[in-house]
């Protein structure tokens, strides 16, 4: 029997690598992986401490988890960019359980403030009746540390879905940003997980968020448009935006007037925000 040890992690490959020694990836042996992360590969040769490749061949077995569209947008977004110490803000209402199904593998992957640092829940006021949902105050938000462990993270991920389902389309996306500001002021990047389908109920907040927001968009399907107001959010904080296959970080650019190619919509930016045009 061969003993199981990861040898190395996070790569990063060029459309051009023609062989792992074509990527970068973590000295060997330095990892952060956990036992449902794993590739297998058989090796030709002797392996030398001091050398600075490694000869591969075929390969033998991957990971059987498979992500969904809405996992893999956040997976491929963050191999994409080199983020750390990140506050992510993220909803939990509604059919959003998909966005973050594999949790435990960032709170894995998070470790010496790398990838995601603080959590922030919302689920927009607890079950509040619409009607008495109030902005800036709806409520309906948790946090944890990704440091206090898995464990904790999902207790906390699990309460803020238990105690609230949403109620009405709207959300109060803000007032989650906000709260992530003031109550984690070491994280240096907010990503800000959000539901393609849900309109902020609360964008009259957006003058009070302080830091450039990262939107990842969720809940895209294949022939739908990016909700405007996601773009707003991300142009307006002097962040971005991010899909499965796009990062738009050049909205800061635009004039009044301008259009922007987004997926299958164009936008335009007017003296109120972004509007779909075509």
């Amino acid at each position: 029997i061969v003993p199981c040890h990861f040898v190395l992690d996070n790569f990063n490959c060029t459309s051009d690598a023609t062989s792992l020694n074509d990527c970068t990836h973590t000295p060997l042996f330095q990892h952060h992986c956990t036992t449902d992360m794993h590739v297998g590969i058989g090796c030709s040769g002797t392996y030398d401490e001091t050398a600075t490749t490694v000869t591969t061949t075929r390969a033998i077995q991957t990971s059987t988890a498979t992500p969904t569209t809405d996992e893999q947008t956040v997976i491929d977004v963050l191999n994409r960019h080199n983020w750390t110490d990140i506050g992510a803000v993220i909803d939990v209402t509604g059919s959003m359980s998909s966005c973050y199904a594999h949790i435990d593998q960032w709170v894995a992957l998070s470790q010496q403030g790398k990838f995601v640092k603080y959590f922030v829940f919302f689920n927009d006021g607890d079950d509040t009746l619409n009607e008495n949902k109030i902005i800036g105050s709806t409520g309906g938000i948790y946090s944890v540390y990704t440091n206090e462990g898995i464990t904790k993270v999902k207790e906390i991920l699990n309460t803020a879905k238990r105690n609230g389902g949403g109620g009405d389309i709207p959300e109060n996306d803000i007032e989650a940003i906000i709260y992530t500001l003031s109550t984690c002021p070491t994280c240096k990047n907010i990503i800000h997980i959000a539901d393609n389908g849900a309109t902020p109920r609360d964008m009259i907040l957006l003058n009070q968020v302080t830091k450039p927001i990262k939107v990842l968009v969720c809940k895209l399907g294949a022939n739908s448009f990016v909700n405007p107001k996601l773009l707003d959010i991300a142009y307006k904080t002097g962040g971005s935006l991010h899909t499965l296959n796009m990062d738009i970080e050049t909205l800061q650019s635009l004039k009044v007037g301008d259009t922007i190619q987004v997926g299958d919509g164009t936008y335009r930016l007017t003296v109120n925000g972004f509007v779909r045009v075509a």
